[in-house]
C-alpha cells in the first residue's frame, strides 16, 4: 500500500471527501495500481471501508488502461 500523505492534499483526508479523493485520483496522471493503493491507503488513513465501484472508478482511469 502506498501512503497518500504528502500525495493526496490534506483538506481532503478526513471520511466525509470520498467523492472529493475519488474524482482528485481520477484527473491524476498516474497508473492504475497507484491510483488504488493511494484510495486504499486513504481510505485506512481517514477510517472509512470502501466498496468495489470506489476502486474500479480509479482504476479505469490509470493512464496504463
Amino acid at each position: 500500500m502506498t501512503s497518500p500523505t504528502g500525495v493526496i492534499p490534506e483538506l481532503l483526508m478526513t471520511p466525509q471527501s470520498k467523492r472529493e479523493v475519488i474524482a482528485w485520483l481520477v484527473a491524476q496522471p498516474a497508473e492504475a495500481k497507484l491510483k488504488r493503493n493511494l484510495l486504499l491507503g486513504w481510505a485506512q488513513a481517514v477510517g472509512i471501508r470502501l466498496q468495489q465501484r470506489d476502486y474500479r472508478a480509479v482504476e479505469e482511469s490509470g493512464i496504463d488502461r
